[in-house]
């Protein structure tokens, strides 16, 4: 075989190769001269940090011109840090992606403001992503309802209850209705933002950046690690519980998969540990769908949802300096 071919085809084999090990400086962020696609990140105080830094890298890695903007184009915090945004909303220029993300929102989904701007600007935007609870600013523009959304694990029946005009989802890690797209939490934002990149600038450039990021991306919303179908999902509310008074708690772990979960928390107080499964055996009870099952142990509760079967029960650690761990174990199965 001739070398010179040879040659070539190797060549052009370790061009991706050359471009994945570049210096760091070739991978940060474009130019924003004559950019193809803008995308603008809305910032707040309170906003979670890897709700827009997690996207800000996904769009950046895309060769996309990406800015912050806030009210006033001043500093915002979250979680300790502070961020110097790009624009404010008065002298932003128009964004082809706007990315809404979350944090603590009780005040910005009332912000008429900010609502303002996002309902605005959205107009002519390609494409509207919500990262976690951002789906509730996002929700307050009205432009989710009648649509599908997801968001944060914990939020999931909350929004539900706050947005009854929405379908809320909790099996998939983002959903797409066509402009607008909204992402559970976290680090799910990034997954959501690596499918804009596919619909924008197609899959392999969005495989591409994953692999850059060194990301493990699904294009299949439903697929890989899915938050929302975890299995703690069935856990019955305990917020009624009669918790005693002054007691304090400290989580130790609460962990498992779609078919068992498992929860671990020390309680310090002088209420004995019995007399504190009795108030968790009565707020269970008084939740419909369980029943209680004495044959199978203490604190031992039944419920059959949707063709499966889920056994809780709860217990508890002897009593030491103070205090006692009480821990939950919860197993799915079929009928």
């Amino acid at each position: 075989m001739p070398r010179k071919p040879f040659l070539f085809l190797a060549a052009l084999c370790a061009i991706p190769l050359l471009a994945m090990c570049a210096p760091v400086a070739q991978a940060a962020h474009l130019p924003h001269s004559q950019p193809v696609i803008r995308v603008g990140i809305v910032l707040f105080n309170g906003v979670e940090p890897v709700d827009y830094a997690g996207p800000y890298e996904v769009f950046a890695q895309a060769g996309f011109s990406v800015a912050t903007v806030s009210a006033d184009g001043k500093a915002v915090t979250g979680m300790g840090l502070k961020v110097i945004p790009d624009y404010s909303f008065a002298n932003a220029p128009r964004f082809d992606v706007l990315v809404v993300p979350g944090g603590d929102v009780d005040r910005p989904q009332h912000d008429r403001n900010l609502i303002a701007f996002i309902r605005q600007r959205s107009v002519s935007a390609r494409q509207v992503l919500s990262v976690c609870t951002g789906t509730y600013i996002l929700a307050a523009t009205d432009l989710l309802d009648g649509q599908q959304a997801t968001t944060f694990v914990e939020s999931i029946h909350d929004l539900a209850a706050t947005y009854p005009k929405i379908q809320v989802r909790d099996d998939v890690r983002w959903v797409d209705n066509g402009k607008t797209v909204t992402s559970a939490g976290l680090t799910t934002g990034m997954a959501a933002a690596l499918h804009i990149v596919a619909k924008l600038k197609g899959l392999d450039t969005a495989r591409t950046v994953a692999m850059r990021m060194e990301y493990a991306w699904e294009p299949d919303p439903g697929a890989g690690f899915v938050r929302g179908a975890m299995a703690d999902k069935y856990i019955p509310d305990l917020s009624h519980v009669a918790w005693p008074k002054g007691a304090r708690f400290e989580s130790i772990f609460s962990l498992g998969g779609a078919q068992q979960w498992r929860i671990r928390t020390r309680i310090e107080t002088s209420l004995p540990p019995q007399a504190l499964l009795a108030r968790i055996d009565d707020v269970v009870g008084q939740t419909p769908g369980w029943h209680a099952e004495p044959a199978r142990g203490l604190h031992h509760w039944r419920k059959v949802e949707a063709g499966k079967v889920i056994e809780l029960t709860f217990s508890s650690g002897a009593v030491q300096k103070g205090g006692y761990d009480v821990g939950a174990n919860l197993e799915v199965s079929g009928t």
